[in-house]
């Protein structure tokens, strides 16, 4: 008998996976990627779908356990039934479980995984029996090995390929994780994420982990959102604002009253949270009135030497911090990063990706979550040039035209640089010419100490240490 006799659609390896196989079917129906691998895993092995629909409810779902008497595919049974079995798989649904961001990712790590074995063992298979490659001879399913059971973690070659499988996925998960801190951070939506191809979010994750100073970015980043939503929120009371519409989000303050009822439901209580992560509950949308505040922000960020570190490190995460405020208030946002004279990249960020400008005047579009990545890991290295940067500052602000005037320009540097007196009497022109503010923050000295900066700048801060009280004064200021 083979495969397709055996098949049986719809049919679960799992008990008590039903709402996770029937969100991951309306997920299939709406996401792009996952319908996609689906298809093309269908094509290799026809219950494809089914299985990792229950992979996808094993990851999600604690409870869910292997039901004997199930009649699905045996292949799809051999698998669900390692994944319930192995303890490396339960360290990893740990980590998923009820977390429908993670579960897919899991999921889809798994299925592309998955489908490269078999390409890999079809490619084999065809090589043995026809003394060559033959992309047109058939080879059955059935002909992938898996044992009725294995003993997890002893090497034989019946349980290898899924323990190998596991270090991806786990792999995926913690980058995954760290991406989706990154996007809820900067108000990307899951939606958005997920629209970005599955080997671009994979080459993102592994270079994330690959960098040692991104664990500690994410942190600080972490930190400095905190104080950036408890500043705004010191501020509200200044500011005149009226509800105007409803939105989805998840920010408690704002949850409608219905959203937080469901908290005393126990039924209810885990669909609250999984929409919570998702950021997919109902939530008033203020308005202001009056509209202060609303002007484009540019960051502008020494990556010289001697900010290597570090400083660099607490520099971005304050430049991102600063992003996720003008997301949220609709500002325009740039971020440039400078060294030497002619070494500066500028990173302008849009609704739904960032337009990376070079000194040549190249540009091109990325997705905002490699924007996010480059702003955060591109470094000079070099010298130190004020006037490059403040020049494509003073240019996206003109180029922006009426949606750009009443910018603030915030310019972190340790001060090792000078300006001619030329420079400094033209961009002051141009800054009373735009409305513009210039506040400054210098690394590693004190205020008294920016000789420099205060040639051009409406306010100079101290950043001896980028602590709570030094962000503090920067979300002021903008």
């Amino acid at each position: 008998m083979n495969a397709d006799e055996r098949y049986q659609p719809g049919r679960s390896a799992l008990r008590g996976v039903e709402r996770g196989r029937h969100d991951f079917g309306k997920t299939v129906r709406a996401d792009r990627e996952l319908a996609a691998l689906c298809e093309r895993g269908g094509s290799l092995y026809r219950p494809f779908e089914a299985m990792v629909s229950d992979v996808f409810g094993f990851f999600l779902t604690p409870e869910a356990s292997l039901d004997p008497n199930s009649g699905c595919d045996r292949l799809q049974y051999l698998i669900l039934n390692y994944l319930v079995e192995s303890p490396e798989y339960g360290a990893l649904r740990h980590r998923t479980a009820a977390n429908n961001l993670a579960s897919l990712a899991a999921t889809e790590e798994f299925g592309n995984r998955f489908l490269e074995y078999i390409g890999r063992a079809q490619i084999a298979e065809r090589a043995n029996e026809h003394g060559g490659l033959d992309p047109a001879a058939p080879v059955p399913i059935e002909k992938i090995i898996f044992a009725d059971y294995a003993v997890t973690a002893d090497g034989d070659s019946s349980n290898a390929v899924l323990l190998i499988l596991a270090k991806h996925v786990e792999g995926t998960v913690e980058s995954t994780r760290l991406l989706a801190d990154v996007c809820h951070t900067w108000g990307i939506e899951p939606g958005a994420m997920r629209a970005t191809p599955w080997a671009d979010r994979a080459a993102l994750g592994e270079r994330m982990k690959q960098s040692p100073s991104l664990r500690r970015f994410a942190e600080l980043v972490g930190r400095w959102r905190v104080i950036a939503r408890a500043r705004k929120a010191k501020r509200t009371p200044r500011v005149s604002e009226e509800i105007q519409d409803v939105t989805l989000g998840d920010d408690w303050p704002l949850l409608i009253p219905q959203e937080l009822a469901a908290l005393a439901h126990p039924l209810l209580r885990f669909d609250f949270y999984r929409r919570l992560i998702d950021r997919q509950l109902y939530q008033y949308d203020p308005q202001a009135r009056d509209g202060r505040g609303k002007g484009p922000v540019l960051v502008c960020l020494d990556t010289s030497g001697s900010m290597a570190g570090a400083r660099d490190i607490a520099a971005k995460a304050a430049a991102l911090a600063i992003l996720e405020i003008a997301r949220k208030e609709r500002r325009p946002f740039a971020a440039i990063l400078f060294s030497s004279k002619a070494e500066w990249i500028s990173f302008v960020f849009h609704d739904s990706q960032v337009t990376v400008r070079e000194p040549s005047g190249a540009q091109k579009n990325i997705s905002l979550l490699e924007g996010i990545f480059q702003t955060a890991t591109f470094f000079f290295g070099g010298g130190t040039d004020y006037q490059s940067p403040l020049t494509e500052a003073a240019r996206l602000i003109e180029s922006g035209r009426g949606d750009w005037r009443n910018a603030d320009i915030v310019f972190i540097t340790d001060d090792y640089c000078d300006v001619t007196p030329e420079f400094v009497e033209e961009f002051e022109r141009r800054k009373r010419t735009m409305d513009v503010k210039v506040f400054s923050v210098i690394v590693g000295a004190r205020a008294d100490d920016a000789r420099t900066l205060r040639k051009f700048s409406d306010r100079v801060l101290s950043a001896e240490q980028f602590d709570e009280s030094v962000m503090e004064q920067i979300f002021d200021a903008i």
